[in-house]
């Protein structure tokens, strides 16, 4: 494995971590992310399938190497969530984004969007190094 392919692996784990513990927080603490995702105004269907989503995503890319399809996924996931908290922002929302469950509890703020464009960033890093 050379350098390339390491700093790929590091890059799509990093993002996969994020993704799982994320989709974990959603799980645990499931009433109070369907709550804040109904006040969201989010789809019924997207909040339920969310965290198994972002949890399926997130161990594919800790435990695969990095395939098209998936850094796609993940880049695409990461884009419309970045596009919402970017509106959320915008629009001065103040139901917590509940990004990783209950325990984050506030709304969301531009540092959430800088956080995911740097997720998106990794995506980009890892699928120019695979």
């Amino acid at each position: 494995m050379d350098s390339k392919e390491i700093t790929a692996r590091v890059c799509a784990a990093a993002v996969g971590a994020t993704l799982a513990l994320a989709g974990a927080g959603k799980f645990t603490s499931w009433n109070q992310w369907l709550s804040n995702a109904r006040r969201q105004h989010l789809w019924k269907f997207v909040a339920v399938s969310l965290p198994a989503i972002e949890l399926v995503i997130g161990a594919a890319l800790l435990v695969l190497q990095p395939v098209p399809i998936v850094l796609g996924l993940a880049t695409l996931l990461l884009v419309v969530f970045t596009s919402f908290l970017a509106m959320q922002v915008l629009t001065k929302s103040q139901v917590p984004c509940a990004c990783f469950g209950a325990h984050v509890n506030r709304p969301p703020s531009w540092r959430d969007v800088v956080r995911n464009l740097g997720l998106i960033a990794l995506m980009f890093t890892a699928a120019a190094l695979s």
